[in-house]
């Protein structure tokens, strides 16, 4: 019998890699909340690319740039592992103002004001990631641990960057 495909599918699957159906799931969870951050920070990030304005235009609107490419690409990745790991990724922008803990801004900033906002972003991204990290340890989870090492590793070198073009030193 072939399958209908207009029919709605149940997204979920057993992935029969070692990880406990509970585990998963648990794990998928946290992950929504890394794509919500990770989204979120990929909207305010491209708007700050397309307002900032004074004498560090140019700069910021370079980095901020490759920062919005770079969350783009990671927000698939993010997003392609909860599916891996057999669960339907969250995919709505009310679900991502749900679970981030990353707000939506959207004022006339300075371009400081801007820099500061985004670095207390990528500061609560990496919070989430953290925790991510010790819930997908516990769970034998290394594949996805790997992966927000990586991408906390990528947010910590964002702060940096940021922070620098800030620097009164």
């Amino acid at each position: 019998m072939v399958a209908d495909p207009l029919k709605p599918q149940d997204p979920k699957f057993n992935q029969g890699t070692g990880i406990a159906g509970e585990d998963r799931k648990a794990i998928a969870e946290v992950l929504g909340v890394v794509l919500a951050d990770s989204y979120m920070l990929f909207i305010k990030t491209q708007g700050v690319h397309w307002n900032v304005v004074g004498p560090s235009f140019y700069s910021l609107h370079e980095l901020t740039e490759g920062q919005y490419q770079n969350l783009y690409e990671a927000i698939d990745e993010i997003a392609e592992r909860i599916r891996a790991l057999g669960l339907k990724a969250p995919a709505s922008y009310t679900k991502y103002g749900e679970l981030s803990a990353i707000k939506d801004r959207d004022e006339t900033l300075s371009a400081r004001g801007l820099v500061e906002m985004l670095i207390e972003d990528h500061r609560t991204a990496v919070k989430t990631m953290r925790g991510a990290i010790e819930d997908c340890e516990d769970k034998k989870d290394f594949v996805t641990a790997d992966m927000m090492i990586e991408r906390m590793a990528w947010h910590e070198e964002a702060i940096w960057m940021l922070s620098s073009i800030i620097s009164e030193d």
